[in-house]
């Protein structure tokens, strides 16, 4: 499986700034309360700092979900540079860049019972911020699809796909994962499993 990236969503104790700590407040109350139930005030408690003070971070709560969906863009895409930098073989690469965005996101996010609310809101506030994102996931995946067909492991062409098509099926199926996981573990194993099948589907011919 591939190795766990990094998720540290705070800047550790001594040096945690107060616009850290409200973001932290904010990510585990929307998580666990939801986005519309939670509140400026119930946010400025959880970060231990006034609601003055938090408005002066923040002119309001749409403001502080993007400010935190562009904190969560930013890790993710420091994520997969870090696989893309790594020397792997293609299957376990391809895994590495799913737990780098896809990983990331269910357990700050999809594992929360109100991440319907969240991937909504994450929807209406924040959708340009993970447009970056999104490319550079797509363009990582086909990278990596282009590195295996040029060592002679795959051959996307005899199979009918081009590499931006059999990237896209690709990823289109491993964000369905998700959908009834019901844990991390199943959600890892059905990734695992969903790139093992499409990988032997892409794989050139004896």
């Amino acid at each position: 499986m591939a190795a766990r990236v990094k998720e540290d969503m705070g800047v550790k104790a001594g040096g945690a700034d107060k616009h850290a700590l409200i973001l932290d407040a904010a990510l585990n109350l929307f998580r666990h309360y939801g986005f519309r139930r939670t509140s400026m005030e119930d946010i400025a408690r959880a970060a231990n700092v006034a609601k003055g003070t938090l408005y002066l971070y923040f002119k309001s709560k749409d403001e502080l979900f993007e400010a935190l969906a562009r904190r969560l863009a930013e890790l993710i895409e420091a994520n997969l540079k870090a696989v893309a930098a790594r020397d792997l073989d293609t299957e376990p690469k391809i895994l590495a860049l799913f737990d780098a965005k896809l990983g990331f996101l269910y357990r700050w996010v999809l594992s929360s019972p109100h991440a319907a609310e969240l991937i909504d809101s994450k929807a209406q506030l924040s959708a340009t911020i993970f447009e970056s994102v999104d490319r550079d996931f797509r363009a990582s995946i086909a990278k990596v699809l282009r590195d295996g067909i040029r060592r002679g492991e795959l051959d996307a062409k005899s199979a009918g796909f081009s590499v931006e098509s059999a990237a896209e099926t690709l990823i289109a199926a491993a964000y369905g994962a998700e959908s009834g996981a019901g844990s991390e573990a199943n959600f890892q194993d059905r990734l695992a499993r969903i790139v093992r099948l499409c990988l032997r589907g892409l794989k050139k011919s004896a």
